[in-house]
């Protein structure tokens, strides 16, 4: 997070310095970046940077989180109106986020988010050397919402454990769906945004209804 100096600066100030950061993170992987573009590109000297941000990397995670917050209204947007119907909801915001993602303003960021992260942007996105133990780094506000605005009377678990298990299951799935598509573009197999989000539905039903046929199953 930002320095309580940053926050002090005028806005056009810290938006320059914002502006610089998406430019220079959505050019090139993480691992390739460097805060001499950055505060080249902002007109800022290099010891003021530090006045702002520990690092590159504090300030590259703030700028996700900056850019995340149309992700998490649109989140609030559907289960409002679905009223708290997971799987419905989940559908229209994948729907919604992945041509976000693929065609919106930070397409080439997220480009390089999902390309190219590198072992130490992984440990921080994981959030915990245990990353199963609790949602990634960056999706904590989503995991929270989630967990406080399903309707649990339309599913078959209740606890919060369980729950947040499930949460958890979906984050998942969304994140390897998004690097299904970039993976295929930098292999030059093209996929369309119309047959990713078929693929998201497709795993969403599988994980509402299952995959197992009742009439063969084993008893």
């Amino acid at each position: 997070m930002p320095k309580e100096t940053f926050f002090r600066l005028p806005k056009a100030k810290q938006q320059r310095l914002m502006d610089a950061a998406y430019q220079e993170f959505a050019r090139a992987p993480f691992n390739e970046t460097s805060i001499s573009n950055i505060i080249k590109h902002a007109g800022i000297p290099r010891g003021s940077y530090y006045q702002y941000f520990d690092d590159k990397s504090d300030l590259y995670f703030y700028l996700l989180k900056t850019v995340r917050q149309r992700t998490v209204l649109t989140l609030q947007q559907v289960m409002t109106k679905h009223h708290g119907d997971l799987f419905p909801a989940m559908s229209e915001f994948f729907g919604k986020t992945i041509t976000a993602l693929v065609h919106g303003p930070h397409a080439a960021l997220y480009r390089n988010v999902f390309l190219h992260m590198d072992f130490h942007s992984a440990a921080k996105m994981a959030g915990s050397k245990a990353p199963f133990l609790k949602p990634p780094h960056g999706h904590q506000e989503i995991h929270d919402f989630l967990l406080t605005s399903i309707d649990r009377s339309r599913l078959r678990i209740r606890a919060d454990d369980e729950v947040s298990l499930l949460i958890r299951q979906i984050v998942g799935m969304f994140i390897q769906t998004i690097a299904y598509y970039y993976s295929n573009q930098a292999e030059g197999k093209p996929i369309t945004v119309a047959e990713l989000k078929r693929r998201g539905d497709q795993l969403l039903d599988w994980l509402q209804f299952g995959v197992s046929n009742d009439d063969h199953n084993h008893h």
